[in-house]
């Protein structure tokens, strides 16, 4: 099959028309996270207000070394009972990259919504955090250069090293990009073949590089629709949820805060699941692209069953 860039960018689309309760899994799973995180914060709240009030009253007197250390080690117990959401959440990620790509690639494979949790999840957990750090220190690096470009320049009075730091600046980001699509495919790769693909994509991306990226951007694009669209139903209900006490000065109100972390509260649990599906449906649309463009490359058809 014959790789076209234009046409695997609308496989999240795609994907969901196919099998919609893949959408809805995806829906649930995020609105279980999103209603425990909003449960975690709102248990904390009460703590925090009372740690933030200990940490006036020891600015307003001359605070021991002991008491500093005992009001910093109550915020570390506040904090530590919210500790558990960030692996949850990363486990939760990994779990629905791994599920658009065995979406794509093996339609049949088991499960709800494609979903599961072992060696797979793992990987693909393992290697974005690789390319990630990868990615990171890339673009420190470019930012390095032109700071130093832009120092030399303003220190020697250099006006005709401007223009070298502007060029600087976008090599840079011309870089990171190249460097991302490289290694895109990365993910689909390390599902379908079960084993850690780190930089198998290298391989699989050369001379494809302005098809995947003219792609990424117009899959890109469609979630940003999906998002100023979505802006319609989410933001009446997070005003019902009670959402708006963050932007209209209550924030400083512990009880206001409380009660739109409330997840008893009906609207509050109708916004997540809303919250839930749109999320969902922007995974597929995101990741799906980059899981079909593996599968056309390489030729593999309607279905990889190793996936």
């Amino acid at each position: 099959m014959a790789f076209s860039g234009s046409d695997a960018a609308f496989e999240g689309f795609r994907l969901v028309r196919r099998n919609p309760m893949a959408l809805l899994a995806w829906a649930l799973l995020y609105a279980a996270l999103s209603l425990a995180s909003l449960f975690a914060m709102a248990r904390a709240i009460g703590p925090l207000t009372a740690w933030g009030e200990r940490l006036e009253g020891l600015e307003s007197t001359s605070a021991t070394p002991e008491q500093v250390f005992a009001a910093l080690q109550s915020l570390g117990e506040v904090m530590s009972s919210l500790a558990w959401l960030l692996p949850v959440s990363v486990a939760v990620n990994a779990m629905l990259m791994a599920a658009v790509a065995r979406a794509v690639l093996n339609p049949r494979a088991g499960g709800f919504g494609y979903l599961r949790l072992g060696m797979d999840e793992l990987r693909v957990f393992v290697v974005t955090l690789v390319l990630g750090i990868l990615l990171f220190f890339a673009w420190m690096a470019a930012g390095v250069v032109v700071v130093v470009l832009a120092t030399i320049a303003g220190a020697s009075g250099a006006e005709w090293m401007w223009p070298l730091v502007v060029l600087g600046g976008l090599g840079g980001v011309a870089g990171f990009v190249w460097l991302a699509i490289r290694l895109s495919l990365a993910v689909p790769i390390t599902v379908a073949e079960n084993r850690f693909a780190f930089f198998d994509s290298f391989a699989l991306t050369r001379g494809k590089f302005w098809s995947l990226l003219g792609m990424a951007v117009i899959a890109f694009v469609m979630v940003l629709v999906i998002g100023l669209l979505s802006w319609v139903v989410t933001l009446p209900l997070s005003l019902m949820a009670g959402m708006e006490t963050w932007s209209s000065g209550a924030g400083s109100d512990p009880e206001a805060v409380a009660a739109a972390l409330d997840v008893a509260n009906p609207w509050v649990i109708v916004s997540a699941v809303v919250e839930g599906a749109i999320s969902a449906l922007t995974v597929g649309v995101i990741y799906a692209p980059f899981a079909a463009a593996y599968r056309d490359i390489k030729g593999l058809g309607a279905e990889t069953p190793t996936a």
